[in-house]
């Protein structure tokens, strides 16, 4: 518990923002050296399919994990954040996938590989930590954004989408408080390459 107590300490502090390494997203890749090989997919503008972990962490899912190298940047960066509250592996059910967003006509950005849904989380001392179970839901405010979680598994799940909220490092952060359909998992989507002027944004993600 004092590991997520000290963790949530950090949650407010404003990240500053990076500068985003010359050259095109494959060559920051290679510079944080992820395995991963590229991949062409239709909708894809930079497509990838990792080959290891990413930020340390390992994401497996029924389908090897393809998606678009701005992506995979982001969840290379915050794989600190996982790891800082005992997160070794998690698991994802889509990344790339052709299809609209529910109820419109509209492409989803999985359409492009610049989203990722996770489901679960695990690590040695944390278990597996389920999103439809295990996340608190009405939690925090704009001040606080952690608030009282009753249960350990609770208190990391908060703490970590506070973390993606406001690290800068997507556009996104949907989870089950947002509606419905995110009931069992976090969505994570970024935008593309060239529209990132810097690999952290200076604005929260949309939650």
């Amino acid at each position: 518990m004092r590991l997520v107590l000290a963790a949530a300490a950090c949650v407010a502090l404003w990240a500053p923002a990076i500068a985003r390494a010359d050259g095109d997203c494959y060559d920051e890749l290679d510079a944080r050296k992820v395995s991963y090989k590229k991949a062409k997919r239709s909708g894809i503008q930079l497509g990838v399919q990792i080959t290891g972990p990413l930020g340390g962490i390992e994401l497996s899912g029924h389908d090897p994990l393809v998606i678009d190298c701005s992506l995979a940047v982001s969840l290379d960066e915050v794989g600190h954040y996982f790891r800082a509250l005992g997160v070794e592996s998690a698991t994802f059910s889509s990344a790339y996938s052709r299809r609209n967003v529910r109820g419109t006509n509209r492409p989803s950005k999985h359409s492009y590989g610049l989203a990722i849904d996770v489901h679960t989380m695990t690590g040695k001392d944390l278990g597996t930590l389920r999103i439809d179970r295990d996340y608190e839901q009405g939690l925090g405010d704009a001040v606080d954004c952690v608030g009282q979680p009753m249960t350990q598994g609770g208190a990391v799940l908060k703490i970590l989408q506070c973390q993606l909220v406001r690290s800068g490092l997507f556009h996104l952060v949907l989870s089950p408080d947002y509606d419905d359909a995110h009931h069992d998992h976090f969505h994570l989507e970024v935008k593309p390459w060239r529209e990132r002027a810097s690999l952290r944004s200076g604005m929260l993600a949309i939650h």
